[in-house]
């Protein structure tokens, strides 16, 4: 009969989190936004396309900004990134926002 081979177990809640450095809004929207936002795909508005921008932004920034993290349409909360954080969200929403004015 051959002997069963036990494996330790490891206790991954005790390991230290690793950090998340901050990315820039740009860095997130080149990342993550501009598959959308860059070619206008699923109805995104374009970046830096003031006309379709200035609807959204007489909204305000924090409804644009609650939109990018909980979704709005066809577009997923967080632009489908779940580790963005909500300071990486609102600093994308803000980078696109200032290039639409």
């Amino acid at each position: 009969m051959k002997a069963l081979k036990f494996l330790p177990v490891v206790a991954f809640a005790l390991l230290p989190a690793v950090s998340h450095a901050e990315m820039s809004g740009e860095q997130v929207f080149k990342g993550v936004c501009s598959m959308c936002h860059g070619t206008g795909m699923m109805g995104a508005p374009k970046f830096g396309d003031k006309a379709a921008w200035a609807p959204r932004i007489a909204q305000g920034e924090a409804t644009l900004v609650q939109h990018a993290l909980h979704g709005i349409r066809q577009m997923p909360a967080r632009g489908g990134r779940s580790s963005l954080t909500d300071g990486e969200v609102k600093a994308a929403v803000e980078y696109m926002v200032s290039h639409a004015k």
